[in-house]
């Protein structure tokens, strides 16, 4: 008698996203071993990412149209009117203008070399720093535009420090991190963010707090009415009876806690989810408030699945490039590290049971940095401004792909001869992909591919997709292929070439017959 056709369904390829910590071999099905130019969706989908597309068309002053400016950072200055300006520099320049840039020269005795600039808005200015710098202020106040450093602008105090990191918090701002400072935060005057010297300016020396030995101030953070202080190795966060309301002094500060033995490695890896502040540690992305439930546990962070991967990215990578942003519309957080052209993504929906977050990993995004602006998601780059939307990468198309776990059909010693492969897919006609798979982990040695066609639609209904994001033409498809190839150990592959239609994966099903027993 013939053996009967065994088969194994992935319902929800990358349900739980990228894992590239755990054994391939024992690796709990709904992980995926590649998860490539994707994102999560609200269903629970892995579907291509959005594209990029640039945004400026021309450079004011003598820089012409369409030059390779080398884009390093974006901010959103919005006055006291509610009226938006984008700022925006290389490692040389300003300029303002989103489309059109205009190049603007701040009054400052430094010749600016370098780029790494944080920004912070307070009482209608925008402040600048960097350390080694001189901070500068940019304002529309009372109708006359000024962009000058500290040390230019009539009414800055002295005492003011050449900062590397900067916050706007609690009607002051704060500011950390010179080159011969590391464990001082200076703040200023309320609603004065240029007088650090009298009223009720002051600063804190944190180093009596280091129970464990020195440390350096890298990051600053606000969260709950807390102050959050991000070292090295350390958190500190401060408070204060009042809830940092207007005329605090510095006696009036308390220190809350000091959570030992984790802390911040790059100041731009800092982001404000609304409910939690995500860092990178030099172990992985860490939740500050999982932090201080942990504290006294042994510690876990949010990027477990990928840690290694993020480890070893961070060994070959420069702290200060090191950038990120939190999409509140995209419900992810995206961290980039731009040696080795990796952006990791994390879905901010829903943390598995173990508090990890669903991970998956852009590899052909160039962002030196990023800005949030209500709903739309802006990148800094080599030419510019660039969006996140479409399904191009500035024009060009590029690949989402996916590899399952290893699986052996729930048969540890039979050889399996594969019959058939099909995958449900949702996208629309002309688009393309390829499924692939490999036996005993070694590279596919089968590969399929497919063209998505009206005359393959499924009887899935579409409304359960809730594709919105979709054009017309929306097809839902079930396509199969005859395979061939046989092993003990299976994997099954996915590519698609996005090329400016949406593209999501549904459901891989595999189809053996059952050989020798091993």
């Amino acid at each position: 008698m013939a053996k009967p056709i065994i088969s194994a369904a992935i319902s929800a390829p990358a349900f739980y996203g990228l894992n590239t910590q755990e054994s391939g071999v024992t690796l709990q099905e709904g992980f995926a071993l590649l998860a490539d130019n994707s994102v999560i969706d609200k269903q629970g989908r892995l579907s291509a990412r959005k594209g990029w597309e640039t945004l400026t068309t021309s450079l004011g002053g003598s820089n012409g149209a369409n030059a390779n400016i080398g884009l390093e950072g974006m901010s959103n200055f919005i006055d006291i009117a509610g009226v938006s300006t984008r700022l925006n520099w290389s490692n040389t320049t300003f300029y303002k203008g989103t489309t059109a840039f205009t190049a603007i020269t701040p009054t400052t005795t430094d010749t600016i070399s370098d780029g790494n600039w944080q920004a912070a808005t307070l009482n209608d200015h925008h402040y600048f720093y960097q350390r080694g710098y001189l901070p500068l202020i940019y304002t529309n106040e009372s109708g006359s535009e000024e962009f000058e450093s500290y040390a230019s602008h009539s009414h800055a105090s002295s005492g003011y420090p050449s900062a590397n990191t900067v916050l706007a918090a609690y009607g002051r701002l704060w500011a950390a991190d010179t080159t011969t400072n590391k464990t001082t935060v200076w703040f200023t005057d309320v609603l004065n963010g240029h007088k650090f010297t009298g009223g009720t300016s002051g600063s804190l020396d944190i180093s009596s707090v280091l129970t464990q030995g020195m440390d350096e101030i890298v990051a600053l953070g606000a969260h709950n009415g807390f102050l959050i202080i991000f070292c090295k190795n350390n958190i500190i966060v401060y408070g204060d009876g009042d809830n940092f309301q207007s005329g605090i002094t510095t006696s009036s500060l308390t220190l809350v806690e000091v959570i030992e033995g984790v802390g911040c490695v790059a100041r731009d890896s800092v982001q404000s989810t609304g409910e939690d502040i995500l860092f990178l540690s030099a172990s992985g992305v860490r939740s500050l408030s999982r932090t201080i439930q942990e504290k006294s546990q042994p510690l876990r962070d949010i990027s477990k699945n990928v840690s290694d991967d993020i480890i070893q990215a961070l060994e070959f990578e420069d702290v200060s490039k090191i950038k990120s942003v939190y999409s509140p519309s995209n419900s992810f957080y995206l961290l980039s590290f731009p040696t080795t052209f990796q952006t990791f993504c994390f879905d901010t929906r829903a943390p598995l049971q173990d508090g990890a977050f669903r991970a998956t990993l852009w590899n052909s995004v160039p962002p030196k940095n990023y800005l949030t602006v209500g709903s739309s998601l802006f990148y800094a780059e080599i030419d510019g401004i660039a969006t996140y939307k479409g399904h191009r990468d500035n024009n060009q198309p590029y690949v989402m792909s996916y590899a399952s776990n290893y699986f052996d059909l729930g048969l540890s010693d039979v050889n399996k001869i594969i019959k058939k492969v099909s995958a449900t897919t949702v996208g629309i006609s002309g688009q393309t992909f390829s499924l692939q798979v490999g036996y005993e982990y070694e590279p596919a040695v089968f590969s399929e591919n497919f063209t998505l066609d009206a005359s393959a639609v499924a009887e899935y209904n579409i409304s359960e997709f809730n594709l919105i994001e979709y054009s017309g033409g929306i097809l839902v498809n079930d396509q199969s292929s005859p395979a061939q190839g046989s092993g003990n150990i299976l994997q099954i592959g996915f590519n698609a070439p996005i090329n400016g239609s949406a593209m999501s994966l549904q459901r891989l099903t595999i189809y053996a017959k059952q050989g020798k027993v091993l």
